[in-house]
């Protein structure tokens, strides 16, 4: 019997291991027994950050990676120590070989004893106080507390296309013999999609999507401070008017609209209405290299406690902002890094990018993809779903997030991914908490709002590190009494 089992070791399972060793040696307590269950090829790095190519960067600082909150600066103490600063956003690659690196330190240390397997588990169950957990081996094992750390999990976006010639998801499917590529998304992935055909000498790239929005640029910092969207102004404000979402509109309208003549929004967005794109990429560039993107700064300042008022909305205002708000807010509050900005420019000039916005759904007729925008259509042979990870868990063709729905263990949120209680990470099913079982990273999205943020998985994994340990000291105080 195993006190814990951690099903999923990636970066946020790598984060939470540690912060559980952390626990264990401040309360002095006994070795815990731990399951680890992965496949070897992605274990103790994930695929977000160990199946990436070498071109591929993280989106956030060092400074904001941490995996322990004890050691909060830890990866960029690494980076200097092993000379790999090149610039402020690493290589994903990089991350994952730190992570690597400190999870064979935790086990080296003698404070807990794990025990890994590399195999990815098919099936979950609960039994009075434990859980039954089998893997692809068709070993079982028993445990009296799950950790499910999944990471990301695709959807089924393009459903008609999965089995044709030429539809791609990942990079290293990737095979330039049409000369012509078509990408589905505007996010971080589709941008990742974007680099890696660019990188090959891809001379025909059309990334698309349904808003036709464009990626912004990372700041060279943050300097304009909030007046009116404050937390301090959304708690007075809300508390008199009884409605968190309005409040938070009125107060962001209220910031935004003192800002519409010296703000990089209305102007950046007048550009890409005009189809200026080489002029919009220009604009933001040199704006945020003048550290002068006041709009962004705002977006930036909600990053403590938007997760909080997401908490606090209902589901008919989780489904407003979402669908007023939710793609405009994706390319705005997550820019990407200036380097990868100026490429993007570059290629833009030199007539190998371009951005459309569709205007029907894409199809397939003669062997080639067909998107149609304002401009006309365009065909490829080559069709790259970047879309990134779904959170619609019946979009998903994953075995063991079904057999966890049949067994009951859990439900869908209705805001997408996994029913979670948002104060212990506990997974709910008809109200109730699945007591023992807990979820950690993008599946809680729905729940939480700021998943894809590893700084936040950090956090909620060191809650649940913290609620187990208390659980196992409890019970270890018993048994001594």
């Amino acid at each position: 019997m195993y006190d814990i089992a951690i099903v999923g070791f990636g970066a946020t399972g790598v984060s939470l291991i540690k912060q559980i060793q952390d626990e264990i040696y401040s309360l002095n307590l006994d070795k815990p027994k731990i399951a680890i269950m992965n496949p070897l090829n992605s274990f103790a790095t994930g695929h977000a950050f160990g199946d990436a190519d070498s071109i591929h960067k993280v989106n956030t600082i060092p400074h904001l990676l941490p995996v322990s909150s004890y050691e909060p600066d830890s990866f960029y103490h690494w980076l200097k120590k092993n000379k790999i600063i090149t610039d402020n956003y690493p290589a994903r690659l990089q991350f994952s070989r730190f992570l690597s690196q400190l999870y064979h330190q935790i086990n080296s240390a003698d404070t807990l004893h794990i025990t890994e397997f590399h195999s990815s588990a098919t099936s979950i169950a609960k039994a009075k106080d434990k859980f039954v957990i089998e893997d692809s081996n068709h070993q079982i094992i028993h445990s009296k507390t799950v950790v499910m750390c999944l990471g990301a999990k695709s959807s089924d976006n393009f459903p008609q296309f999965s089995t044709q010639k030429g539809f791609i998801r990942h990079f290293k499917e990737y095979d330039d013999t049409d000369g012509k590529i078509l990408i589905a998304g505007s996010s971080l992935t589709a941008i990742d999609a974007f680099r890696y055909a660019y990188s090959k000498g891809n001379q025909d790239i059309n990334l698309f999507s349904r808003k036709g929005y464009l990626p912004t640029c990372i700041s060279s910092s943050n300097q304009y401070h909030p007046v009116y969207l404050t937390w301090q102004n959304i708690i007075i404000n809300s508390k008199k008017s009884g409605d968190i979402l309005n409040t938070f509109i009125h107060l962001l309208n209220k910031e935004m609209g003192q800002l519409k003549v010296v703000g990089e929004f209305r102007q950046a967005m007048n550009l890409l209405q005009k189809g200026k794109h080489q002029d919009y990429f220009e604009f933001l560039l040199q704006r945020a290299q003048e550290a002068n993107l006041p709009c962004q700064d705002i977006l930036v300042s909600t990053r403590p406690y938007m997760h909080k008022i997401w908490a606090l909305m209902n589901i008919k205002q989780k489904q407003k902002f979402i669908n007023t708000l939710g793609s405009i807010w994706a390319a705005w509050r997550h820019p990407v890094p200036q380097k990868v900005f100026e490429e993007i420019h570059e290629a833009i000039i030199n007539n190998r990018l371009k951005f459309h916005k569709l205007i029907s759904a894409p199809t397939f007729k003669k062997n080639k993809y067909i998107i149609s925008t304002k401009k006309g259509t365009i065909s490829s042979g080559t069709f790259w779903d970047a879309t990134g990870g779904g959170n619609n868990l019946t979009l998903m063709k994953d075995s063991l997030l079904s057999s966890l729905k049949e067994k009951n263990l859990i439900e869908p949120c209705q805001s997408g991914g996994i029913n979670i209680n948002v104060s212990t990470m506990e997974c709910i099913v008809n109200n109730q908490a699945v007591k023992g079982l807990y979820n950690l990273g993008p599946l809680n999205k729905g729940c939480l709002f700021s998943t894809n943020a590893y700084w936040f998985n950090t956090q909620c994994a060191n809650i649940v590190a913290k609620n187990i340990i208390r659980q196992l000291s409890l019970a270890e105080q018993k048994e001594n009494i």
